[in-house]
């Protein structure tokens, strides 16, 4: 990253990082759907996929992700800043060696968090790295969530992932990412020193992944995809609350 936001730059820079995060992330998704076309198309659920159901060409979706991927840093070329789309898309291979491609995906998909201290800051430091070693952490576990509803077809096809390492038992991990994010979060808000209305959004959001952990039986689909339905609730509970904490506190 070359250059950073100046004073001021950050009003600007507030309604261009939900674009950059789209368009990049958007990128990374399309691009999984490619290699993991062969196993989509023996799961029900993802069987109706463009590129696993045949309605598009490989190539063409490789193209085209290719193409948004590339436009997306240019959303933030007033800042000149030399960051490309997330590498998310190697997740779909990761998958053929390791149980653990949730922790790939966790780093890259969240990479809008340090791309922001950089700009704003001219560095992550050790509030940037706490914040997004706790956004980390629950997109772990909500992969892991997402990854149950497939883990039998999962285990048919030769793919892995933490579901089908636990299997029953896959609430441990994301109860333990889980975990990690309320004590990150907590970690956070102190030396940040962020007011008392800072802290019903952590407090709520772990017990809305509290009652996500429960929801999420790996041994029925449907509740696993009601339990992942529900994860934006808890990013929209941190969105509010940091703001929030900083009512009274600035000076």
């Amino acid at each position: 990253m070359a250059a950073l936001a100046g004073p001021g730059d950050g009003i600007v820079l507030g309604p261009l990082l939900p674009g950059y995060g789209a368009l990049s992330g958007g990128a990374a998704c399309g691009l999984n759907d490619v290699p993991d076309a062969r196993f989509d198309a023996q799961v029900p659920r993802t069987a109706g996929r463009p590129v696993a159901s045949g309605r598009l060409a490989a190539g063409r979706a490789v193209a085209f992700c290719g193409a948004v991927g590339a436009f997306a840093p240019l959303v933030m070329a007033f800042w000149g800043v030399e960051a490309g789309a997330p590498v998310a898309a190697v997740c779909p291979y990761l998958k053929r060696i390791t149980h653990w491609p949730h922790l790939w995906l966790g780093i890259t998909i969240t990479w809008t968090v340090p791309l922001v201290y950089v700009l704003l800051t001219g560095g992550l430091g050790p509030d940037g790295r706490v914040r997004y070693g706790a956004l980390t952490c629950w997109a772990v576990g909500t992969d892991v969530i997402y990854a149950c509803q497939d883990r039998q077809a999962d285990v048919r096809a030769g793919v892995r992932s933490a579901a089908v390492l636990f299997g029953w038992r896959s609430r441990l991990p994301v109860g333990v990412a889980y975990a990690l994010w309320v004590a990150l979060l907590a970690r956070f808000g102190v030396p940040a020193g962020l007011g008392a209305l800072y802290w019903p959004g952590p407090c709520l959001g772990a017990g809305q992944l509290g009652r996500q952990v429960r929801r999420a039986d790996p041994a029925d689909v449907a509740a696993c995809g009601r339990a992942f339905a529900t994860s934006p609730l808890c990013g929209l509970l941190i969105l509010v609350a940091v703001p929030a904490g900083r009512v009274g506190t600035l000076g």
